[in-house]
């Protein structure tokens, strides 16, 4: 049923979700259908949303003697431990308008889908042909039925559906386990588009849901950034949001339930069952957070929570899950008179919420010892340098077609961890490829290069220790003010190049050094600070960042100062030239030395302009997450298809992984085998699944061996991304123009180059085989001078 009433973006996305499908379609070698395209592309979106996790595709229908059908489903998603199974089925229709699905329809999905669940509960679908993806669901539903405590019917479609699906829905003798029915309709699947951060926040009526509210204390001063209460929580309704949202409530939580295996676990549960009156007294409570709270007066003068919106644990985690457990596994637990503390803070500020409740995380954990080992190596700045390092790539100076990495080691022995976790010989020759010796950074030499252009000699003399707790201290402060981006560490790197150059401009002991090579750290020190000094810091560490090298020009002029420097410290009238180095009037007194031999006209043409100046610093866009992501996908893609699908075969023969991790070896498998679009989850995953198997010892060139598939030829997403991200948009001009005017690009072609330039702007994912067609469209046309 068409609506004319359609408001104009809601019917854009409805076209753009109609052209996606048609396009999946299209791009899939297997001819699999339109509905089970659609239903992986919103199985796609709700992993992202956090809706669901490590979601498959498994088209079933059977149909009973008359031809009817008698159960139907197109997808499946099963929780860590059995505690969780999603069902989603799709009612797809092939247009492009919107329509209404009528009742009937929407009782179909409902009776097909749960009478899959039932019969697989039950053991009744052993009729399945063993070969699909659903006979191994339908054995895990039999095998697992008495851990199972809620069942997802995820109801998709591109479609209106107005109606309401039932709200206490039970399954015969199997009444225990909850049943949520979640329909994802075309305006549901629209606002999670438009929604911040793609993500439905749970929201929970405790007044009208639970017939509860919950006393609390609000904080009695207030504050911009946010509100706090403090509460006294019933058990009961622990246990009960635990049921209704599982995981979903610990999103935030820096630890997942331990089960009960542990000691704190242990402890929360014998409480529970022998002293459950003194569970208030013994328990640390909960942080929580919330975007929003609504509170009231009740008729005691008592203000009370009445609900919450985009509520989270962000410690407590174990807490309530062990009273859930406790509960249904224990008959004699009475958690009627189990309370428990909680501080709920509610951030008011949307952009600072991922700053700030990782710090909650952090304080509010007691119930196991938070570790404070190497506090520094742990410091936001040195982390954020960690994930800068990893995701800037610099050009081979020996040979421009090659990329490498600079790596900064947070903590030491990172980089020989690193190295040692390549799986193979071949995999360890490439990490130090791609990450040579030479360009390994530690923190001490990261305060010594950027001490030095902060014009700080003096404190770089006091030697590594005492300059890196002066350089920690100055930078977190203006850290605090700014995050860092990538043009920071390109500026160190620059700066490390620059010093290592200058360094061995003074020379060796034995080897014709410039002079006594017991001062020369001192002396290259001063001696670039002093060049930074009369440069006004303008030298131009973009242009020694691009080539990797200090020019032949330019190291001349530095060798004159380090020479002047060197006279400088030998005519002071000190003791030792190592202590003089250290104070500060001697770093003044040098500044006030106006004669010097530097050629500032060969100097100045390394020297920044004002408009280059203005683009390099306040107009660079950060984009080191988009990066990091290629980064991961390119460990993906680097083991090859023979690889992900070895370990398909090798993951049935052991429990080495999950079974979420396992619905990600399959997605990850099919996804390489069509050149397919990963979705973020899936990077994510399948860069931890790799490390989960490097920090078991697995052999991985025997995991390949186990796949009987022809090996595909995978591109390397990273190279070419970094490729593509270089490209000034008046290039890309040229290269459509050139591709039109010569015939060497097709309009094919010439599209998939729009969007991937759209998709750059946006810094959104670039599916491999877009990467392939714009990288291979830009080879075509290098004859005709465009050259990147």
């Amino acid at each position: 049923m068409s609506n004319k009433n359609i408001d104009f973006e809601l019917e854009l996305f409805i076209q753009n979700l109609y052209h996606e499908v048609q396009s999946l379609v299209y791009s899939d070698d297997n001819g699999d259908s339109k509905e089970n395209k659609f239903t992986e592309y919103v199985m796609e979106v709700l992993t992202e949303a956090g809706e669901t996790e490590g979601a498959r595709i498994c088209p079933y229908i059977k149909e009973n003697k008359n031809e009817n059908i008698q159960f139907k489903i197109n997808g499946y998603a099963l929780e860590e431990g059995y505690e969780n199974v999603d069902i989603f089925i799709s009612y797809f229709r092939d247009t492009n308008e919107l329509y209404r699905l009528t009742k009937a329809e929407l009782d179909k999905l409902i009776k097909w889908s749960t009478g899959f669940v039932n019969a697989g509960l039950k053991g009744h679908l052993d009729q399945i042909e063993p070969s699909i993806e659903a006979y191994g669901l339908a054995n895990v539903l039999r095998k697992q039925n008495k851990k199972f405590i809620r069942v997802n019917i995820f109801i998709l479609s591109n479609g209106d559906i107005p109606q309401d699906p039932p709200t206490n829905f039970k399954l015969k003798n199997l009444e225990e386990i909850l049943i949520n029915f979640k329909i994802w309709d075309i305006e549901r699947l629209h606002r999670l588009s438009q929604a911040t951060g793609n993500r439905e926040p749970i929201e929970i009526d405790f007044e009208e849901i639970m017939g509860e509210v919950i006393p609390c204390l609000e904080m009695p001063s207030k504050s911009e950034l946010y509100e706090c209460y403090l509460a006294i929580v019933p058990g009961t309704i622990l246990s009960a949001l635990y049921r209704n949202y599982g995981t979903r409530l610990l999103e935030s939580n820096v630890r997942a339930f331990l089960q009960q295996t542990g000691k704190i676990n242990r402890g929360i549960r014998d409480t529970i069952r022998n002293e459950p009156h003194m569970f208030l007294p013994y328990n640390n409570g909960l942080a929580t957070t919330a975007q929003e709270v609504k509170t009231k007066i009740n008729t005691n003068g008592q203000m009370v929570i009445t609900s919450v919106r985009d509520f989270q644990i962000v410690n407590g985690g174990q807490t309530t899950a062990s009273l859930f457990h406790t509960a249904k596994k224990y008959k004699e637990a009475d958690i009627s008179n189990v309370y428990v503390q909680m501080k709920l803070t509610v951030i008011k500020d949307e952009e600072k919420k991922n700053e700030t409740v990782p710090f909650i995380s952090r304080y509010a954990n007691s119930q196991n010892k938070v570790s404070e080992l190497d506090l520094t190596s742990n410091n936001p700045f040195l982390q954020r340098l960690e994930e800068l390092s990893r995701t800037t790539y610099a050009i081979d100076p020996e040979d421009r077609n090659k990329q490498t990495i600079w790596f900064f080691e947070r903590v030491k022995g990172q980089y020989k961890e690193a190295l040692n976790k390549e799986p193979t010989k071949s995999k360890q020759n490439a990490f130090k490829l791609k990450y040579p010796r030479h360009q390994l950074i530690i923190k001490s030499e990261v305060a010594k290069y950027m001490n030095l252009w902060a014009l700080q000699p003096f404190n770089v003399s006091k030697g590594s220790q005492k300059n890196y707790t002066v350089f920690l201290r100055d930078i977190e402060k203006s850290f605090k003010k700014k995050k860092l981006g990538r043009i920071y560490w390109e500026d160190l790197i620059a700066n490390a190049i620059l010093f290592a150059s200058t360094d061995k401009l003074f020379g060796r002991k034995n080897q014709n050094p410039i002079g006594d090579t017991n001062i020369k750290s001192h002396t290259v020190g001063y001696a670039l600070s002093y060049f930074h000094y009369i440069t006004n810091n303008r030298l131009d560490l973009g242009k020694i960042w691009n080539q990797q090298l200090i020019e032949e020009d330019l190291q001349i002029e530095l060798k004159k100062l380090l020479v002047f420097v060197y006279n400088f410290f030998i005519t002071l009238d000190v003791l030792l030239i190592s202590e003089a180095a250290k104070s500060e009037k001697n770093w003044e007194k040098l500044k006030q030395i106006t004669k010097h031999p530097v050629n500032m006209d060969v100097v100045n043409k390394y020297v920044i302009s004002d408009e280059s100046y203005k683009k390099r610093y306040e107009e660079n866009v950060d984009d080191i997450i988009e990066v990091e992501r290629y980064n991961t996908l390119e460990r993906i893609t680097s083991l090859g298809l023979r690889f992900w699908d070895g370990l398909c075969i090798y993951m049935i023969r052991t429990d080495y992984l999950s079974v979420v991790q396992q619905n990600y070896v399959s997605n990850i498998r099919g996804k390489l085998n069509r050149n397919g679009n990963f979705t973020n989850t899936e990077i994510e995953k399948g860069g931890e699944i790799i490390d989960a198997l490097r920090d078991k010892n697995i052999d991985f060139e025997n995991i390949s061996i186990l796949s009987k598939v022809k090996e595909k030829d995978i591109i390397d997403p990273t190279i070419i991304y970094n490729r593509l991200k270089t490209i000034e948009i008046d290039t890309w001009k040229k290269v459509i123009a050139i591709g039109e005017q010569t015939g060497k690009l097709n309009f094919k072609e010439i599209s998939v180059i729009k969007t991937v330039i759209s998709r750059l702007k946006k810094q959104e994912k670039i599916d491999l085989k877009r990467l392939q067609v714009v990288n291979d469209a830009l080879d075509k046309i290098k004859k005709f001078g465009i050259n990147v």
